[in-house]
């Protein structure tokens, strides 16, 4: 009886054709923005310098080039954080080694321009999709004259503008 309850989820998988996949990520892209509590107003001033900017869309894929501009016009912002970082670290209970304050600013920095790198791949995909939407409608779109046959009276109003289309009174008499 108890290899029987086992055993049933196993033969209802098998006769249904499931199994069970996993789907792993083949390219992680992971950075590591954990800081302590005391620096967190340097860090969302970095932050709002990057993001607060003036976005072009051109129809052209250059998110990430925009985004990666965004850290070099805050690059004064980002030298002025990580000296008060350090300064407002030094003391501290929480310590950061300033090489580990540098990091957490280029991994900021890094997961900018990744954002903007992925608005690039989406603005790609649906380019490339509607691309393939278009060709694909083309492609099965009827070519030439394309006359629908329902019953000869119709086909002779639409072609000959004089002939007179059939009427109800017509079919219920033949």
């Amino acid at each position: 009886m108890i290899f029987a309850t086992l055993l049933a989820p196993l033969l209802a998988l098998q006769s249904a054709g499931e199994a069970v996949v996993a789907i792993k990520n083949d390219n992680p892209e992971t950075w590591s923005v954990e800081y302590p509590r005391l620096i967190q107003t340097y860090v969302a001033d970095y932050r709002r310098c990057l993001t607060v900017a003036n976005r072009r869309i051109a129809g052209t894929a250059d998110f990430e080039r925009q985004h990666a501009l965004d850290v070099t016009r805050c690059a004064e912002t980002k030298a002025a954080a990580i000296a008060k970082s350090n300064a407002d670290l030094a003391g501290a209970k929480t310590t950061l080694s300033p090489e580990q304050v540098n990091t957490l600013y280029d991994n900021i920095g890094k997961i900018h321009v990744a954002r903007g790198r992925d608005l690039d791949q989406q603005f790609t995909a649906r380019m490339t999709g509607a691309a393939a939407a278009s060709d694909a409608y083309d492609a099965a779109r009827p070519k030439g004259l394309v006359i629908e046959l329902r019953d000869a009276s119709v086909v002779k109003a639409r072609t000959d503008a004089t002939a007179p289309g059939a009427t109800n009174e017509d079919k219920d008499s033949k």
